[in-house]
């Protein structure tokens, strides 16, 4: 009995995961979409405006910016959820990775003049930490990867 209730409860968690899979497969769709329309929307825009005295390009970047990692964060979690589908484990790499570009998109649309010092203190702390242990997942599989070959 216990095993068919697992079955049962295995079958609906796979059914949401698709479910979650094509529903952030349309988002992906639909950001990257929105975000070519403002890209090139904006291009010409700019080009329009881009000798003018006053221009300030940096004005026009921070949304390009903000949107291209919008849809890089929807392509990452695609494949998080993707991986977790063929292995059935989530890659903390890939979570972190997903943390880190989100970190990076939110420090992008920020007004830094406007932002207490500790606060600046706390975003890049953050940033360091999600970095740092990025980069010890990534040499501890390094070094497994190596080790399984001299064996």
């Amino acid at each position: 009995m216990n095993k068919k209730v697992l079955d049962i409860v295995e079958k609906i968690e796979r059914g949401i995961i698709m479910i979650l899979l094509f529903s952030l497969l349309l988002v992906v769709a639909y950001t990257t979409i929105v975000f070519l329309v403002m890209l090139f929307g904006g291009i010409f825009n700019g080009l329009e405006h881009s000798f003018t005295k006053g221009n300030n390009i940096m004005k026009h970047l921070h949304p390009v910016f903000g949107g291209f990692l919008s849809v890089l964060i929807g392509i990452e979690l695609l494949h998080t959820i993707k991986m977790y589908l063929k292995e059935d484990v989530v890659h903390v790499e890939i979570v972190l990775l997903v943390a880190l570009i989100g970190v990076s998109r939110h420090v992008i649309d920020l007004d830094i003049t406007h932002l207490e010092p500790m606060t600046l203190f706390g975003i890049s702390s953050l940033i360091l930490v999600l970095s740092g242990g990025y980069y010890l997942i990534k040499m501890s599989s390094t070094v497994s990867v190596k080790k399984k070959i001299k064996i």
